[in-house]
């Protein structure tokens, strides 16, 4: 309660000391993923795509891409002096997928798997001006919610003399889920004109990993019985651009 205490004294002091502004930034943001469950489901799809590749005739199915990195878009609104108070709302998300078709036997047997992720969140963010115009850190805290879509066609009807390493399911849902996060970001910017600022920022977030559900459903893609959970902690780097108006 103290800190809290003391963090409002601060800023209601460069409020009325007259540096109060408010700033809105946005950034655009290439984010780094750990997704481990969903690239152990990856790496056990590809070893059965690379078996039945070897043993069918043509033109293979491509492998499926691990995931390990996407894309963000992030805004934020603050008010302050050098100690700045808003809200900010983040997004990222990102995909991948495989298709192709095996003939086998004068049969067609089309291959389509896709995983697309995404999460999004609304966070109360506290900045800190260390150096005016040019260098602010932020830390933020809030409540995301986040989807895994799977879609899958996969044959069953291969030759049931091939021992296969592993069976993707063949599936069209979406998991959800949602939980606590924070982040912490630094951003480093230029003056571009009264008011106005562009620069980079780096960032990193953290976000507890959990079971996402499809109804009464867990996420179990890797077909083991076990739930599948997941967390999108990682690091990102951006582009941002600031407006700040004086008070």
């Amino acid at each position: 309660m103290r800190w809290i205490l003391a963090g409002l004294t601060v800023w209601v002091t460069s409020v009325v000391g007259g540096a109060a502004s408010l700033a809105v930034s946005s950034s655009a943001q290439w984010v780094l993923f750990d997704l481990a469950s969903l690239n152990t489901f990856v790496r056990l799809a590809n070893e059965t795509l690379h078996f039945v590749n070897e043993r069918v005739p043509g033109e293979p199915v491509p492998f499926l891409p691990e995931i390990r990195h996407g894309v963000g878009l992030g805004l934020a609104e603050t008010f302050g002096g050098l100690f700045r108070f808003g809200l900010s709302v983040s997004v990222m998300g990102a995909n991948t997928r495989t298709q192709g078709t095996w003939a086998q036997g004068g049969t067609s047997h089309p291959v389509d798997i896709a995983l697309e992720v995404g999460w999004a969140a609304f966070m109360i963010e506290v900045g800190f001006v260390l150096i005016p115009d040019v260098l602010t850190l932020g830390i933020s805290a809030g409540w995301g919610s986040y989807q895994i879509g799977y879609r899958s066609d996969f044959p069953q009807t291969l030759p049931t003399d091939w021992s296969l390493p592993f069976l993707p399911r063949s599936e069209d849902a979406t998991y959800t889920g949602d939980g606590p996060g924070g982040m912490v970001a630094v951003q480093v910017t230029l003056p571009l004109g009264q008011g106005i600022s562009a620069g980079i920022e780096a960032g990193f977030r953290i976000i507890p990993a959990s079971v996402p559900r499809a109804g009464s459903a867990v996420l179990d893609l890797n077909s083991d019985g076990m739930g599948d959970p997941v967390g999108f902690s990682g690091p990102w780097l951006g582009l941002t651009v600031r407006l700040q108006f004086n008070l």
